[in-house]
């Protein structure tokens, strides 16, 4: 009889145990500002309706108001030919962020950045205007964070660049720009979309180096979504969580990562194996894993490790991406300072799995620290047993 009823409770805790949306539940914003350039104005879309923001309202639906903010050409810095501070969009945005209402849960996406790597923006005489950048950056995030509402601000990493005849720069974007981007997240502490990362070897997803595609927006979007449900729980980690990226080709979704624990994994790109993300200092969120694509072999992300910080400690990101065409993509375990790796999200083809360990009563499940394990609750309730056999 004891050991029946050890094994229904163990059981429980599992359930208990395996549902850890009941401890970090998804923040979902009422209200969304999309902030940029081209790139979230939408250019070279099929239709204004074919834009990120415009596909991010589509995944939201009704209850929440995504609105696009992008002006084309702009630069976040304030020195460069055409800077987003001194935009109708800027002021239009400010508006909508501060009439949201008090009980409003607002999210404002800045992806600038692309711009302000041309030459006659971002070099100064015999140097850069990087200083200038961070300063730049710093104060945008300042602005929409401080205004009424309290809105969380997400700093995302602009899309990767290809040859164009715009005079735009990938290596001044990739060794320059992202850098500082990252550093300001990690000084204000708000969380990073990555939305580099996954763009990464794709050039079809872009139609003249630069502006995505349709099928680019719409991964655009995915990202941009995931990353604002990403739980918000890391209080004290240096530097924002980014969103893990969806794998490439075929409409995968992408994954999610903690919005305030460290950089996220890489996309498993077309087939190829995705990289976990890395925890960063103090509490970080929960990394999850990219569901893999339509049909096609798997491919399999592995886990990234956690670093624990004054903070507290942080859980390690995975993520995974198939290729196109069959069976179903596996997320690779995150190994984390105090925690474990997240569960696989579903994609268009299947269900990522969920990596956990497998107990003797038959249960599968994934520890958090500081909350009872199953394996505790069974040994207990041996315990007693025995002492009740022993009188």
């Amino acid at each position: 009889m004891i050991r029946k009823f050890a094994r229904t409770v163990a059981l429980a805790v599992c359930g208990l145990v395996v549902a850890p949306a009941a401890w970090a539940a998804a923040r979902v914003p009422t209200h969304v500002a999309c902030v940029g350039d081209s790139i979230t104005a939408g250019y070279g879309a099929s239709s204004t309706n074919a834009s990120y923001p415009a596909d991010l309202q589509g995944l939201f639906g009704s209850s929440v108001q995504v609105r696009n903010f992008g002006h084309s050409g702009a630069t976040l810095l304030s020195t460069g030919d055409l800077p987003y501070q001194q935009q109708s969009e800027y002021t239009s945005a400010t508006s909508f962020v501060s009439g949201a209402g008090a009980s409003a849960v607002v999210d404002v996406v800045i992806m600038l950045g692309t711009n302000d790597t041309k030459p006659a923006n971002w070099t100064s005489g015999g140097g850069t205007r990087a200083t200038q950048f961070q300063t730049d950056c710093a104060a945008l995030v300042d602005h929409f964070a401080q205004l009424s509402t309290h809105p969380q601000v997400f700093l995302a990493l602009p899309p990767e660049i290809y040859a164009n005849s715009y005079g735009i720069d990938a290596a001044t974007l990739d060794n320059q720009i992202i850098p500082i981007i990252k550093q300001v997240a990690a000084d204000k502490r708000v969380p990073i979309i990555d939305v580099n990362t996954p763009t990464k070897n794709h050039p079809e997803l872009f139609s003249d180096g630069v502006h995505p595609t349709d099928q680019g927006y719409k991964l655009v979007a995915q990202i941009i979504h995931d990353g604002l449900l990403a739980a918000t729980g890391g209080a004290s980690g240096a530097g924002g969580g980014t969103a893990g990226a969806a794998g490439v080709g075929g409409g995968g979704t992408a994954g999610r990562a903690g919005a305030a624990g460290g950089a996220g994994g890489k996309a498993g790109a077309a087939g190829q194996p995705g990289s976990g993300g890395r925890g960063g200092p103090g509490s970080g969120g929960r990394a999850g894993a990219a569901g893999e694509q339509t049909g096609g072999s798997s491919g399999t992300g592995s886990g990234g490790a956690a670093v624990s910080g004054s903070g507290g400690s942080a859980t390690g990101g995975i993520t995974g991406g198939g290729q196109t065409g069959g069976a179903t993509g596996t997320g690779g375990s995150g190994s984390g300072g105090s925690g474990s790796g997240g569960s696989g999200s579903k994609g268009t083809g299947g269900q990522g799995a969920s990596p956990a360990a497998s107990d003797s009563s038959g249960c599968s499940c994934s520890t958090t620290g500081g909350q009872p394990t199953a394996a505790l609750w069974l040994l207990g309730l041996v315990w007693l047993g025995r002492r009740r056999r022993g009188r």
